[in-house]
């Protein structure tokens, strides 16, 4: 019989717990200052997968919400917040994924692989960096939902300006197979961005 100390045990279902989540908890993205906003990148965050992907592949489009949220020292209060709604199409014939902003003004790029269509979603989604103190630490969250083929959303509606809908969406409980996507990264200080 194994006896395992207080402090092992704790650690045992602090991994346990973690390990259910569906949620990256390395360094996965990285922040860079740019004219007074910050822009958010990943080169670990994949969501051009499973589901989503075959999707994809079998010809139908897949919207996205994607939301960055900047998060103070103690991860529960926001200081910023950056969302909006991204519609992937995929060419059967050229092998590429086309991407569109869903918001106005509209966005769009073609002929990318599936990392740069992720890249350019994150690089449309980005924040101010007014407000924050140089060393004040920081973290960053992201989240990314496929939205279900049933699922309808008001034409004109503005993702980014709807914090109910935006509460509504990330606070589901997730479901057999969901694909949601989650990944925290920091602290960070404006005074050691480039």
């Amino acid at each position: 019989m194994v006896l395992f100390s207080r402090r092992t045990r704790r650690w045992w279902l602090a991994a346990a717990s973690a390990a259910s989540l569906p949620c990256l908890y390395a360094q996965t993205l990285s922040v860079h200052r740019e004219l007074g906003r910050l822009r958010v990148s990943s080169t670990a965050v994949q969501f051009l997968e499973g589901a989503p992907l075959a999707r994809l592949h079998n010809g139908a489009s897949v919207v996205f919400v994607i939301q960055l949220g900047l998060l103070a020292n103690n991860k529960t209060t926001s200081l910023a917040r950056s969302a909006a709604r991204f519609e992937v199409s995929y060419d059967l014939w050229e092998e590429k994924f086309a991407v569109t902003r869903l918001a106005t003004p509209r966005k769009t790029a073609s002929h990318l692989t599936s990392y740069e269509t992720e890249a350019w979603c994150l690089d449309n989604l980005t924040f101010s960096a007014a407000g924050i103190a140089p060393d004040s630490p920081f973290w960053v969250r992201l989240d990314v939902r496929p939205e279900e083929p049933n699922e309808v959303t008001p034409l004109g509606e503005d993702l980014g300006a709807t914090l109910a809908r935006l509460v509504d969406l990330f606070s589901r409980p997730p479901r057999a197979g969901d694909t949601r996507k989650r990944a925290e990264a920091g602290p960070f200080r404006l005074k050691d961005l480039r």
